[in-house]
């Protein structure tokens, strides 16, 4: 009997030693994928996303989790290091687990997860009333952006921004008081004032038609106009598709793709984040680049990425245009999106620099002339001409050069005035001293 509980007892200190070693992370990573690297930074390929030195090794973190941008969307994901490469499948609700070799001695435990890294989901405040689509008015303002009303902290109605180039939810600072929130921490806010450290909250009710958010999180910022009290943006509906219609002045969100009119167009698309990038091309300063244009319903005007092209050269490009130079005319940047073309729009230029796949971001004054489906499950977005595709640009250079070219003619002709009548007092001197 006794020997019987002896080898009992060491049959069990054995499972229990062996359970221990093989639960031991050194041990799990033995069998798994191994991606070596010598640099401490890494490029990820999400689908047709090619993110240059984006991710850093981090061997304290076990794992360091990344999220892949369309989650729903089958497609494959692919790290690559200064000397090696390694690629996944990936599915919705996987997990891929592998080792980064650092210098083939760090061991930097990753996954891949194909989920939704911070979803911040919705409930209706009448359930009973769910729709195909959840219908949210806009108006267009006269700066050709999108503005819905919505309600923070159960307060009095404010005016939010719909802008999908902005990677949260944002108030403005002079709008606080009336947004009921309290302030629990700081982040980091970059935006058209820069890097800035901001005050943040992290638990509000926002409630936008029959939608309503708890526990949503909202920075400060402080670079809006008079117009809005604040921005909200695609981070509110990253498992939708969203509608954009200018015609009927609606935005309609989807839980799943609707059926689509024959006269939309389909084009490739991908999320920095939540950011929307549409596939275009752009030719500018004698070249013609492929790439990814900002969908960014929050800028008016277009920003054009370049080297070739300096800021001031679009003021030399209108004149050139008034001048009647054929040069002029030709060296205008154009853009395309599938088979849509835009010269003459408003844009401003910004070096290109390491990216060369980025093109810029494409602002409201061309994007208010779709209407639009933003398809975030399946990485498409659906382009259709509206009643707005006809309309002229404003081009602040268009009228600058006109005023330059004014003035420079009043100027010129002063100029000859001046001339002529000093010219002419010179001969009539001469003349009447020939008569004395």
């Amino acid at each position: 009997m006794k020997s019987i509980v002896f080898h009992l007892f060491r049959l069990f200190r054995f499972l229990l030693l062996a359970s221990s070693v093989l639960s031991s992370p050194a041990a799990a990573q033995q069998d798994l994928p191994i991606l070596k690297s010598r640099s401490k930074v890494i490029t990820i390929i999400d689908g047709d996303h090619v993110k240059k030195n984006c991710w850093g090794l981090m061997p304290e973190k076990q794992p360091d989790i990344y999220y892949v941008e369309i989650p729903r969307k089958s497609h494959s994901v692919t790290f690559r290091s200064d000397i090696d490469s390694i690629t996944f499948s990936v599915n919705y609700g996987g997990r891929y687990d592998f080792v980064i070799l650092l210098n083939d001695k760090v061991a930097c435990p990753t996954q891949i997860r194909a989920a939704y890294g911070k979803l911040q989901p919705y409930s209706r405040t009448e359930p009973d009333l769910a729709t195909a689509g959840e219908v949210i008015p806009f108006s267009l303002g006269d700066n050709d952006k999108i503005y819905i009303k919505a309600r923070l902290n159960r307060g009095k109605p404010l005016d939010f921004q719909f802008d999908l180039g902005c990677g949260g939810s944002v108030i403005k600072k002079s709008s606080v008081p009336n947004a009921n929130m309290q302030f629990d921490g700081t982040a980091n806010l970059i935006n058209s004032d820069g890097n800035n450290v901001v005050p943040s909250s992290s638990t509000n009710h926002l409630q936008v038609e029959q939608l309503q958010w708890d526990g949503l999180p909202f920075v400060v910022g402080d670079n809006m106009t008079h117009r809005e009290d604040g921005l909200l943006g695609n981070v509110l509906f990253q498992d939708k598709v969203i509608e954009i219609n200018y015609d009927r002045r609606e935005l309609v969100v989807h839980d799943s793709l609707p059926q689509i009119d024959s006269k939309y167009s389909k084009h490739g698309m991908v999320l920095d984040g939540v950011v929307p990038f549409i596939r275009g091309s752009l030719a500018i300063g004698g070249e013609r680049r492929e790439g990814w244009f900002m969908f960014d319903t929050g800028a008016y005007t277009s920003i054009l990425y370049s080297n070739n092209v300096s800021p001031a050269s679009k003021l030399f490009v209108e004149l050139g245009k008034l001048l009647g130079s054929n040069q002029a005319t030709s060296s205008a940047p154009r853009l395309t999106i599938g088979d849509h073309a835009f010269a003459g729009f408003n844009y401003s230029i910004k070096n290109q620099g390491g990216n060369g796949d980025q093109l810029g971001l494409l602002g409201n004054d061309v994007l208010k002339r779709f209407n639009v489906i933003l398809d975030n499950q399946n990485g498409f977005v659906y382009l259709k001409p509206n009643t707005l595709a006809g309309d002229s640009f404003v081009n602040p250079e268009y009228y600058l050069a006109r005023a330059i070219v004014v003035v420079s003619l009043v100027l010129i002709a002063a100029c000859g005035r001046f001339a002529y009548r000093r010219q002419y007092k010179r001969r009539l001197k001469h003349e009447t001293q020939a008569v004395e």
